[in-house]
């Protein structure tokens, strides 16, 4: 094991005089932010002074290019014309904004607002004649049941998206009707509900039979984004270290090294400094990504709530720095058998493909983490780093498991190097013949 803090040491030089590497690391992340900030001065510039006039409340609706007819057959005419309501001012001016009081906002939201794209018809003979004659692009009949079982039929001359997607626009009439005489204080309020009448939240009885809150999409999210990064790093590194073996091997250059560098010694100091890199990497992009996601606003909020503990965090860098130096010594194998760059690419899929088996079951992890498949996949060293890491994302896995995988998982990680070592020394005689499995054996022994 002597010299390998010198090899990392050259290594991480190595690194960083790659162009393809520094371009990845460096170079990516600051076209992306400056790609952002872009954008976001483009936009500001393009939306100039609007903020300062008045817009209708329904200019999104007005936007709109659909022309909506309909046609009302409730025995009551639930849903008069929209000229049929008293004149309304649908405008919205900039001091408004601090000022949304429940009459205010039932004002803008009246019926009569909607008039610019919305016709009713007296009949269903007149209204389908309007479609005929591209007077209108869609047709709503409200069926003389709709109290019962809220029928509403829809006719279009030919398929669209954009007249398809219209269906919020005449809910949204029909509601305001609806709602039309009801109290200004209760406008609001009833509205809302009526428009997203439940918020469903799942509570998942555990073992213990305490009811624990079902955050299903966070814990995708956490699952999913902790994998990734995980995998990236195997690919990136992994790759880097393999192609480094091979080409070392191709250019005889390994001969010398080794008359005074331990094998095991040499594969140590290139995996770890391997891992540092891909991890400098994966956390330069997956930092500038956070950093966008936090400036973009409305996506921000809606993951913003995702916590991750210290405790949680540490293991996570745990399984991480165990998993890559397990798969850092499989690919460092590869390189060692094969005698070209071209034929180590052919052998990778026999380390990566088995790795990646957990995202095939990426909402059962998600869904239930400690359960039978994600146990079992966890003790495993080929799927366990990725299994452990999408797991203690997002649950609290028992401390008799985490010492067992980690155990498994370090033992691992020693056969690996050992591996790699032995077959990088017994290879270097059979330079140019790549050998077959049945001769590993024989070379282990010898």
């Amino acid at each position: 094991m002597k010299h390998w803090l010198d090899v990392f040491q050259y290594e991480v030089r190595q690194q960083f005089r790659r162009k393809a590497y520094l371009f990845i690391t460096f170079i990516v992340p600051l076209l992306a932010i400056a790609a952002f900030y872009g954008y976001q001065f483009y936009r500001d510039s393009i939306q100039g002074g609007e903020d300062e006039a008045e817009h209708p409340i329904t200019e999104e609706i007005q936007d709109n290019s659909t022309r909506i007819g309909y046609v009302d057959l409730t025995e009551d005419h639930m849903f008069p014309p929209p000229d049929s309501y008293p004149e309304t001012d649908c405008t919205v001016k900039p001091e408004d904004a601090n000022n949304l009081s429940p009459e205010f906002i039932k004002r803008i939201s009246s019926p009569y607002c909607m008039r610019g794209n919305i016709r009713a018809y007296d009949t269903q003979a007149a209204g389908e004649q309007a479609l005929d004659n591209d007077q209108i692009d869609v047709l709503y009949v409200i069926e003389p049941n709709y109290a019962e079982n809220s029928s509403v039929s829809l006719y279009m001359s030919g398929f669209s998206i954009e007249d398809a997607s219209s269906d919020q626009i005449i809910e949204d009439y029909m509601l305001a009707s609806l709602l039309y005489n009801v109290d200004p204080a209760t406008y609001e309020q009833l509205y809302l509900r009526l428009r997203d009448p439940a918020v469903i939240n799942e509570h998942i009885l555990g073992d213990s039979g305490i009811a624990s809150s079902d955050e299903e999409g966070q814990n995708f999210i956490l699952v999913y984004a902790f994998g990734i990064i995980l995998m990236m790093s195997l690919f990136w590194g992994g790759g880097y270290l393999m192609q480094s073996v091979v080409q070392e091997k191709e250019s005889r250059i390994v001969e010398i090294i080794l008359s005074s560098v331990n094998p095991i010694g040499l594969l140590t100091g290139k995996t770890l400094a391997m891992g540092a890199m891909s991890l400098l990497q994966v956390g330069t992009l997956v930092g500038t990504f956070v950093f966008l996601i936090g400036q973009g606003g409305d996506l921000s909020e809606s993951i913003g709530d995702v916590e991750i503990s210290p405790v949680r965090l540490g293991l996570m860098v745990v399984y991480f720095i165990l998993g890559f130096l397990f798969f850092g010594g499989l690919m460092a194998a590869i390189g060692a058998v094969s005698s070209s760059v071209r034929e180590s690419q052919n052998f990778v899929v026999v380390v990566t493909l088995p790795a990646t088996i957990p995202f095939f079951f990426l909402s059962l992890f998600a869904e239930e983490p400690n359960g039978t498949l994600a146990t079992t996949l966890s003790f495993l060293p080929i799927t366990g780093p990725l299994s452990m890491i999408m797991r203690v994302a997002v649950a609290d896995i028992s401390p008799v498991q985490i010492i067992a995988t980690i155990a498994i998982q370090v033992l691992s990680v020693l056969f690996a190097l050992w591996f790699a070592g032995r077959l990088f020394r017994v290879n270097i005689l059979l330079m140019g013949n790549t050998p077959k499995f049945r001769d590993l054996p024989k070379l282990l022994r010898g």
